[in-house]
């Protein structure tokens, strides 16, 4: 009998803000792409959801990984990554009954 060891993901928080200078016409272009790699990466699991506050210029982004260096890999390779400044935060499951 062969035993699997379970995985356990990380979730984290991606702040994501436009680097100064972006602008909408910078954006437009990276759309599709944008769009088709962040719906490779929510059907492999790496993703949840995508937030974006336009007037904040500031984009949120759910994400999973073993550790940050994975989250790290697949955020950075939407197309958008190379016009944002990143940051990543672990987040902290709440504290339940019991715990």
């Amino acid at each position: 009998m062969t035993s699997t060891k379970e995985i356990s993901m990380n979730s984290y928080i991606v702040v994501a803000t436009f680097k100064d200078g972006i602008t909408v016409d910078d954006i437009r272009p990276l759309i599709p792409a944008e769009q088709a790699q962040a719906k490779l990466l929510e059907d492999q699991g790496k993703i949840g959801s995508i937030k974006i506050a336009m007037p904040r210029r500031t984009v949120f982004i759910e994400a999973f990984g073993v550790d940050e260096a994975e989250v790290v890999e697949a955020v950075t390779s939407l197309p958008m990554a190379q016009i944002w400044d990143i940051e990543f935060c672990e987040v902290t499951p709440p504290a339940g009954p019991g715990a």
